[in-house]
């Protein structure tokens, strides 16, 4: 099987790049990345490499549809928010295990997102407008930036007021004090097959360093839920963290692999492969997650 992999840079895919290479010992499977950097990491992971415009370019698709006919790619796995709402264009000449536009559209755009799902889900109060309840609130971008890229715990008025003096568009929440978790969820057309808790004990720059894997029915269940609620299909992974009282709320829902997926990987439980199993009609052999705590770090490569 041909698998193409975007935005191979980002550690998302050198997660998923990672977890295919773990299972696919004898080498059966061939990877093909794509990256606007020649010298991403992740490309030099794959077996074959193309460098492609941005995201927003409109000369991005037209690129993605030639090397998926010039490889005759069998299967794309995108990993960046950037790109996966234009990828259902291509699933009539290739598999695409994600989500259809719309809910990618919906999950990517946080106040719509936060109005879709307040009134089923422990989701902390957020709003738009200049209001009253500035104080310590936390700041982000409407539509994602990348990681934890424009985000600010708003501790004085002054770092409230330097969001309305941005290009960008701002909506702000109550600050949320607790443990902060990510969950990797993976969901076949139907319905949600896993969902893998991990503590987040350390980050930087919004990607998890540090983690423990856990069980928490709660969380698992109410996850499930979330996916089964917005119709997700594919991989899900999504932030919670608990409030004042230790009760989990969710943060933000991202329709594709996070940037942590390698530490499920480690647990036990490949995405990639249960995806590939999927749709090679084999037999799906799903396990409980290992607890185990994992510390990520930096290795160099010869490009």
């Amino acid at each position: 099987m041909k698998i193409l992999i975007t935005s191979a840079g980002g550690p998302a895919a050198i997660g998923v790049i990672k977890s295919l290479h773990k299972f696919d010992v004898q080498g059966e499977h061939c990877i093909v990345a794509t990256d606007m950097n020649e010298m991403s990491a992740g490309s030099k992971l794959a077996d074959r490499r193309y460098i492609v415009p941005a995201a927003d370019d409109d000369d991005f698709l037209p690129k993605i549809k030639e090397i998926i006919n010039h490889e005759n790619i069998d299967l794309i796995l995108p990993t960046s928010n950037m790109e996966i709402d234009q990828f259902d264009q291509l699933s009539d000449i290739t598999n695409v295990f994600m989500s259809d536009s719309k809910t990618i559209k919906l999950c990517n755009d946080k106040w719509k997102f936060y109005n879709k799902v307040k009134d089923d889900f422990d989701i902390p109060y957020t709003w738009q407008d200049n209001d009253i309840k500035w104080m310590g609130c936390f700041a982000r971008p409407r539509y994602e930036l990348g990681g934890s890229r424009g985000t600010l715990h708003c501790k004085d008025i002054h770092q409230y007021m330097s969001t309305y003096n941005s290009d960008v568009e701002y909506i702000y929440s109550d600050y949320l004090p607790g443990q902060e978790y990510t969950i990797d969820v993976l969901c076949d057309m139907e319905k949600p097959l896993v969902s893998v808790v991990r503590k987040r004990l350390q980050t930087k720059a919004g990607i998890s360093t540090h983690g423990e894997i856990i069980r928490d029915k709660h969380i698992e269940n109410e996850c499930k839920r979330m996916c089964e609620f917005l119709g997700l299909k594919g991989p899900v992974c999504i932030q919670m963290k608990d409030d004042k009282n230790g009760v989990p709320n969710f943060v933000e829902v991202n329709p594709r692999f996070g940037g942590g997926t390698y530490f499920t990987t480690l647990a036990g439980v490949n995405f990639v492969e249960i995806i590939i199993c999927i749709l090679e009609n084999k037999p799906l052999l799903i396990n409980r997650p290992n607890l185990i705590k994992v510390v990520r770090y930096f290795e160099e490569i010869v490009i």
